[in-house]
């Protein structure tokens, strides 16, 4: 997984997710979907008879900073889960091998984003929280 971000970075040039998917011809998309998910990954078909995934996210974390780790988590399933579709919650009682792979996913390619961003390594998992919308420790 890690060799997979580091290319990425270095191919798009940012870990930035939002940027990776437009970079990646994915359609990301914002719904209402009310309290809950926070995301979702759907593909659809294409003219060619094959499927493109699409990104939804939910309209209500569009202008916090948890619109990182969903978007990181959903672009996680898209890049390691290939077909797969699912939602994103902030529950994290109960989760899949899946779910937590592309927990894993969106952390990683996110602490790169810090780093890209402010030229050093987060202070504390609580800053990482605070900047891209990590899960509170109390949550899992």
């Amino acid at each position: 997984m890690e060799k997979v971000i580091g290319y990425m970075g270095y191919r798009y040039g940012t870990f930035d997710p939002f940027i990776i998917a437009e970079k990646l011809n994915i359609q990301v998309d914002w719904r209402p979907f009310g309290a809950h998910p926070a995301g979702e990954t759907r593909n659809y078909p294409t003219i060619d008879g094959g499927k493109a995934p699409a990104i939804l996210l939910n309209e209500r974390i569009r202008d916090t900073p948890e619109r990182y780790f969903a978007m990181a988590h959903e672009l996680g399933h898209v890049i390691e889960h290939e077909g797969l579709e699912g939602y994103y919650d902030f529950n994290r009682r109960n989760r899949s091998k899946v779910e937590v792979e592309a927990d894993t996913f969106a952390a990683h390619l996110l602490t790169n984003l810090f780093v890209e961003e402010n030229d050093r390594a987060a202070d504390s998992y609580q800053e990482l929280v605070w900047t891209y919308g990590f899960p509170k420790l109390s949550d899992y």
